[in-house]
């Protein structure tokens, strides 16, 4: 049997894990990429005559074609930064939960 071309079979038990990524962030969609594709993106829109369009693959492989003005952002995302924005959201949160009222008309 061959095994050379077969495609590894993932256990869906396992979790997934993320790490480290980088975003691009379009103005009708994000994208997660690696530090290089961010870097060459990055470059490519630091440029005096920028390029009407960008393409790159993401981290689902997916080939993606981008009008260079429409990107609004390019940004690092951590283990340690997502943990951090998790812990604050959630503190924010537990704080507006408290300030509430029995009257407020918001739902929670």
């Amino acid at each position: 049997m061959d095994t050379k071309n077969r495609v590894k079979q993932e256990d869906p038990r396992e979790e997934p894990t993320f790490g480290d990524f980088w975003t691009i962030e379009v103005r009708c969609d994000t994208y997660h990429v690696s530090a290089e594709t961010a870097v060459r993106v990055g470059r490519m829109l630091d440029r005096f005559w920028r390029p009407r369009w960008t393409k790159f693959v993401d981290l689902y492989g997916r080939r993606v074609w981008v009008r260079t003005d429409q990107v609004e952002g390019i940004y690092e995302s951590t283990e340690a930064q997502r943990s951090r924005l998790r812990a604050f959201v959630y503190a924010r949160h537990k704080e507006e939960k408290a300030d509430r009222r029995w009257d407020d008309d918001e739902n929670w």
